[in-house]
Protein backbone atom coordinates (compact mmCIF):
# COMPACT_ATOMS: atom_id res chain seq x y z
CA UNK A 1 0.00 0.00 0.00
CA UNK A 2 1.19 3.61 -0.89
CA UNK A 3 0.64 6.08 1.54
CA UNK A 4 0.24 9.35 -0.08
CA UNK A 5 2.52 12.59 1.71
CA UNK A 6 0.38 15.93 2.11
CA UNK A 7 0.66 18.18 -0.16
CA UNK A 8 3.65 21.33 -0.49
CA UNK A 9 1.27 23.66 0.46
CA UNK A 10 -0.10 21.76 3.35
CA UNK A 11 3.03 21.11 4.63
CA UNK A 12 4.01 24.90 4.08
CA UNK A 13 1.41 25.96 6.02
CA UNK A 14 1.72 23.89 9.31
CA UNK A 15 5.51 24.98 9.17
CA UNK A 16 5.62 28.01 7.61
CA UNK A 17 5.66 30.32 11.24
CA UNK A 18 8.24 28.15 12.98
CA UNK A 19 10.07 28.64 9.79
CA UNK A 20 10.18 32.51 9.47
CA UNK A 21 11.54 33.12 13.01
CA UNK A 22 14.30 30.38 11.81
CA UNK A 23 18.01 32.54 12.49
CA UNK A 24 20.21 32.39 9.18
CA UNK A 25 24.11 33.41 9.68
CA UNK A 26 23.62 35.32 6.09
CA UNK A 27 27.27 36.14 6.75
CA UNK A 28 28.54 32.49 6.20
CA UNK A 29 28.45 31.43 2.86
CA UNK A 30 30.31 27.93 2.66
CA UNK A 31 28.34 25.30 1.01
CA UNK A 32 28.46 21.99 2.27
CA UNK A 33 27.05 18.79 2.31
CA UNK A 34 25.17 17.24 5.87
CA UNK A 35 23.24 13.94 6.91
CA UNK A 36 20.32 13.80 9.17
CA UNK A 37 21.32 10.23 11.40
CA UNK A 38 19.30 8.77 13.69
CA UNK A 39 20.31 8.49 17.18
CA UNK A 40 17.79 5.96 18.27
CA UNK A 41 15.52 2.94 17.22
CA UNK A 42 12.29 3.93 15.44
CA UNK A 43 10.26 4.24 12.08
CA UNK A 44 11.50 7.13 9.76
CA UNK A 45 8.74 9.37 8.92
CA UNK A 46 8.61 12.88 7.85
CA UNK A 47 10.71 13.22 4.55
CA UNK A 48 8.56 15.20 2.96
CA UNK A 49 8.13 18.10 5.34
CA UNK A 50 12.07 17.92 5.67
CA UNK A 51 12.32 18.17 2.12
CA UNK A 52 9.44 21.59 2.42
CA UNK A 53 11.35 23.05 5.13
CA UNK A 54 14.94 22.62 3.23
CA UNK A 55 13.80 23.86 0.06
CA UNK A 56 12.26 27.05 1.67
CA UNK A 57 16.04 27.38 2.68
CA UNK A 58 17.54 26.61 -0.59
CA UNK A 59 18.94 23.62 0.79
CA UNK A 60 18.31 20.11 -1.74
CA UNK A 61 17.23 17.11 0.30
CA UNK A 62 18.09 13.26 -0.68
CA UNK A 63 16.38 10.32 1.41
CA UNK A 64 18.11 7.48 1.80
CA UNK A 65 15.74 5.74 3.91
CA UNK A 66 12.08 4.59 2.61
CA UNK A 67 9.18 6.76 4.71
CA UNK A 68 7.73 4.03 6.84
CA UNK A 69 11.07 2.16 7.17
CA UNK A 70 12.50 1.49 10.65
CA UNK A 71 16.01 2.22 11.39
CA UNK A 72 18.40 1.88 13.87
CA UNK A 73 20.44 4.18 16.24
CA UNK A 74 23.44 5.73 13.23
CA UNK A 75 21.38 5.35 10.34
CA UNK A 76 21.90 8.23 8.15
CA UNK A 77 18.26 8.68 6.71
CA UNK A 78 18.26 12.27 4.79
CA UNK A 79 21.57 13.59 2.92
CA UNK A 80 21.51 17.72 2.17
CA UNK A 81 23.43 20.15 0.33
CA UNK A 82 23.64 23.82 0.55
CA UNK A 83 24.44 26.43 2.00
CA UNK A 84 25.80 25.61 5.53
CA UNK A 85 24.26 28.53 7.22
CA UNK A 86 20.83 27.52 6.25
CA UNK A 87 21.24 23.64 6.50
CA UNK A 88 21.85 24.74 10.45
CA UNK A 89 19.50 27.47 10.70
CA UNK A 90 16.91 24.99 10.12
CA UNK A 91 18.20 21.85 11.43
CA UNK A 92 16.27 22.42 14.47
CA UNK A 93 12.71 23.06 13.17
CA UNK A 94 13.54 20.10 10.67
CA UNK A 95 14.61 17.51 12.98
CA UNK A 96 11.51 18.51 15.82
CA UNK A 97 9.37 17.52 12.63
CA UNK A 98 11.14 14.45 12.06
CA UNK A 99 10.98 13.75 15.35
CA UNK A 100 7.34 14.07 15.46
CA UNK A 101 6.60 12.06 12.80
CA UNK A 102 8.67 9.61 13.66
CA UNK A 103 6.92 9.20 17.24
CA UNK A 104 3.66 9.00 15.53
CA UNK A 105 4.94 6.46 12.80
CA UNK A 106 6.19 4.46 16.16
CA UNK A 107 3.21 4.35 17.41
CA UNK A 108 4.55 6.21 20.68
CA UNK A 109 2.56 9.56 20.07
CA UNK A 110 -1.04 9.63 18.91
CA UNK A 111 -2.09 11.54 15.60
CA UNK A 112 -3.24 15.27 16.99
CA UNK A 113 -6.87 15.14 15.05
CA UNK A 114 -7.53 17.41 12.18
CA UNK A 115 -3.38 17.65 11.34
CA UNK A 116 -3.07 16.11 8.10
CA UNK A 117 1.45 15.87 8.37
CA UNK A 118 0.56 13.62 11.90
CA UNK A 119 -2.76 11.82 9.39
CA UNK A 120 0.07 11.13 7.19
CA UNK A 121 2.38 9.52 9.84
CA UNK A 122 -0.11 7.58 11.42
CA UNK A 123 -0.56 5.65 8.28
CA UNK A 124 2.98 4.74 7.97
CA UNK A 125 2.96 3.25 11.54
CA UNK A 126 1.10 -0.30 10.55
CA UNK A 127 4.39 -0.76 8.51
CA UNK A 128 6.59 -1.36 11.14
CA UNK A 129 5.58 0.00 14.20
CA UNK A 130 8.30 0.17 17.28
CA UNK A 131 6.43 1.01 20.20
CA UNK A 132 8.46 3.10 22.03
CA UNK A 133 9.01 6.92 22.07
CA UNK A 134 10.23 7.22 18.58
CA UNK A 135 13.25 7.95 17.04
CA UNK A 136 15.24 11.25 17.54
CA UNK A 137 18.02 12.43 15.29
CA UNK A 138 20.88 14.25 15.00
CA UNK A 139 22.33 16.54 12.43
CA UNK A 140 25.83 15.63 11.18
CA UNK A 141 28.17 18.44 9.04
CA UNK A 142 30.11 16.21 6.35
CA UNK A 143 31.74 18.71 4.36
CA UNK A 144 32.38 21.54 2.85
CA UNK A 145 32.79 22.23 -0.79
CA UNK A 146 35.02 24.52 -2.61
CA UNK A 147 32.80 27.43 -3.92
CA UNK A 148 35.28 28.07 -7.09
CA UNK A 149 34.92 24.05 -8.13
CA UNK A 150 30.89 23.89 -7.49
CA UNK A 151 31.13 27.21 -9.88
CA UNK A 152 32.68 25.45 -12.52
CA UNK A 153 35.81 27.04 -11.87
CA UNK A 154 38.74 25.27 -10.72
CA UNK A 155 40.28 27.87 -8.74
CA UNK A 156 43.52 24.62 -7.98
CA UNK A 157 44.21 25.35 -11.77
CA UNK A 158 43.15 29.09 -12.71
CA UNK A 159 45.20 30.55 -10.32
CA UNK A 160 47.90 31.86 -12.56
CA UNK A 161 45.92 32.62 -15.64
CA UNK A 162 45.80 35.54 -16.78
CA UNK A 163 42.72 36.64 -18.96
Amino acid sequence: MTVVPPDRVTIAAAVMDELLSAEVDTTDDAVGVARIVARTDGVFAGAPVVGEIMGRAGVRTRPLVAEGEPVTSGTAVLELGGPLAAIRGVAPLALTWLARCGAVASGATPPEAGNPIDAYAARLSGRAAVGHDGPSFRLEIDRTIDRGIEEGIDRRVDQGTER
